[in-house]
């Protein structure tokens, strides 16, 4: 009975061998490499967001169509070399918030935009490193007197050196000025010595002597400005006495012969 049990013992674990080594040669002969697939990792979006996106992009796409009825064109559309920043469609202006509801690129009649192509060039010829940087383009005359409201504190016969009347309107408001600086190959502005929408007397080129006489205002400030001016005259945009950054293509009395003024900024509020 012992002979008979070890010898069944054995002969079981010789099948268990032969099964297991069967199988074992199976997965070696049959199995494949596992494949490992990367999948992408989808965001679920608040629906909300997403109709919102998708209503300020029609939106965008009406008020460009609608700008383009005053022969207004995306600067960018004109030359892509030149940097923007529109200040108004965002809220770091002087007046703490976004300005421009649907109005999201920076519009000029296309002669203007032709020339201010034109000054780039020449700039580039001078400082292949230096772009324009433009603030402003295109203004809509109801932004201009929520504009003007907002300085109530000062003097209408003083409000006019940083906003202009909207009684009578401004060359921005036709798409015939514009507000600009240089910035390096970074994109950083260039050093004016006074910024953006600055209301201090050290941002009016017509007082420039006074601030480089105190030293308040550097010779390489000075020299910044300078160069800007030079770019623009070379295309006959005139600056103001009291902006640094401001141009104007041609006057008010031409703008009011040659172009339509710009009421609201979509045609949606103009109906």
């Amino acid at each position: 009975m012992r002979f008979c049990y070890f010898e069944s013992m054995n002969a079981k674990m010789l099948l268990i061998a032969l099964v297991f080594g069967l199988i074992g040669f199976g997965c070696e002969t049959n199995s494949k490499p596992v494949e490992i697939q990367e999948f992408e990792v989808v965001k679920v979006r608040d629906p909300q967001i997403v109709k919102d996106s998708i209503a300020k992009v029609e939106l965008d796409s009406t008020t460009s169509k609608y700008l383009k009825t005053f022969n207004l064109v995306d600067i960018l559309e004109i030359d892509s070399s030149i940097q923007v920043d529109l200040r108004y469609a965002t809220d770091n202006n002087f007046m703490g918030h976004v300005l421009y509801d649907t109005l999201s690129s920076l519009y000029l009649q296309s002669d203007v935009a032709e020339r201010i192509s034109a000054c780039q060039s020449y700039l580039k010829e001078k400082h292949p490193r230096y772009s324009l940087l433009i603030y402003d383009g295109v203004r809509p005359l109801e932004v201009q007197r929520e504009m003007w409201n907002a300085l109530d504190t000062i003097p209408a016969a003083q409000r006019g050196k940083f906003v202009s009347n909207p009684s009578y309107g401004s060359v921005h408001n036709f798409g015939a000025a514009v507000d600009l600086t240089i910035c390096d190959e970074s994109g950083k502005p260039l050093d004016m010595g006074a910024g953006y929408d600055d209301f201090r007397d050290i941002a009016f080129p017509s007082k420039e002597w006074i601030f480089l006489k105190s030293g308040e205002l550097t010779e390489e400030q000075y020299e910044n400005r300078k160069l800007l001016r030079e770019v623009m005259k070379s295309q006959g945009f005139r600056g103001i006495p009291s902006e640094w950054w401001h141009f104007n293509a041609c006057s008010r009395n031409q703008a009011v012969v040659k172009y339509q003024k710009l009421v609201h900024e979509s045609a949606a509020v103009s109906h």
